[in-house]
């Protein structure tokens, strides 16, 4: 591993969220609270400001962080209904569309999932459920899955899926950023049937599943589907309805920020790109601001590179 490699790595701290563009905050809220282990931890009020990383040169929000309850610092989710500019655009319509394309979490056992949608009237969206895997559309067409995963003995927030045009440029690009850890790699050698989301029941997929040294709760899923063909290109909007971006915490901006410059500098790689420069973004009073700079993909996926602000108050005995 090289030296900048190691200083980047260094950097890194979590993958902090997974950030939700909805049209109504509390009918989302309500969802995702009934069928899915996230609960609300805080909420996050954005007076206006500029947001020009996101493309707007004032804005503001409502929204609402909510984590699955697994301690310490989770990865969380980040409801986000714009009020200025108003929501626009849809969500992607199926699982095999590129982009930012759905979130999943585990469980242990499809019979308890299927039992909690339908007391909420949630039907799923593949008529037969292969391997335990039951998927759902949020209220804005948002594709969630539930994976079973025994060894998990309660349901966390699993993964967010990436759906690139080449798999090992954009694993590679993850890991020489980020130093994330390859876990495992899912690649069937044909069609099977599925029960992945909306658009097909049956489906091929080149998969390569990224994690975080030391916290393996959230996974980054490179995922492109083979059979039914990918399709569409990822979202360019970052306030478009649906999944918008991912952040990516390090200990200090200002000293990632330059090392991001060298490393996108020395390998080129697609449409990866710094967006910048550093923005202050004013949460509300719940939640800690935070320095953020913006980071295009390979394939142009959005992500929030931040810090958030850490005061400390010293309390010595008397």
């Amino acid at each position: 591993m090289s030296t900048l490699t190691d200083a980047l790595a260094a950097q890194f701290v979590r993958i902090g969220y997974v950030a939700i563009n909805v049209r109504d905050l509390e009918r989302s809220r309500a969802f995702y609270e009934a069928v899915t282990p996230m609960r609300v931890v805080a909420r996050t009020q954005a007076p206006r400001q500029s947001f020009a990383l996101l493309g707007e040169a004032q804005g503001s929000f409502d929204g609402y962080l909510l984590d699955d309850g697994s301690g310490g610092d989770p990865t969380q989710l980040h409801l986000i209904e714009w009020k200025q500019p108003e929501p626009r655009g849809s969500a992607s319509p199926t699982f095999f569309h590129a982009g930012w394309g759905k979130i999943a979490f585990s469980h242990t056992g499809a019979d308890e999932v299927l039992e909690r949608l339908a007391a909420n009237g949630i039907e799923p969206s593949n008529p037969e459920i292969q391997r335990q895997y039951v998927s759902v559309t949020d209220p804005d067409g948002v594709i969630i899955s539930f994976l079973y995963n025994p060894q998990r003995p309660r349901p966390t927030f699993f993964h967010c899926v990436s759906g690139p045009s080449d798999p090992g440029r954009t694993v590679a690009f993850y890991q020489r950023l980020f130093g994330l850890e390859y876990w495992m790699a899912s690649q069937p050698a044909g069609p099977l049937p599925t029960s992945q989301g909306p658009g097909a029941n049956e489906a091929q997929w080149d998969s390569h599943i990224l994690r975080s040294w030391g916290d393996h709760r959230f996974n980054i899923d490179v995922s492109k589907i083979l059979i039914p063909a990918q399709t569409g290109n990822p979202n360019p909007d970052p306030l478009n309805i649906g999944i918008a971006r991912i952040g990516i915490e390090v200990k200090d901006i200002d000293t990632a920020l330059p090392l991001l410059e060298q490393a996108l500098a020395a390998q080129p790689c697609g449409e990866a790109r710094l967006l910048g420069p550093v923005e202050h973004w004013d949460f509300g009073g719940e939640v800690p601001r935070r320095k953020v700079i913006g980071l295009k993909d390979p394939d142009g996926m959005h992500i929030d590179i931040y810090e958030p602000d850490r005061h400390f108050v010293a309390s010595v005995p008397g």
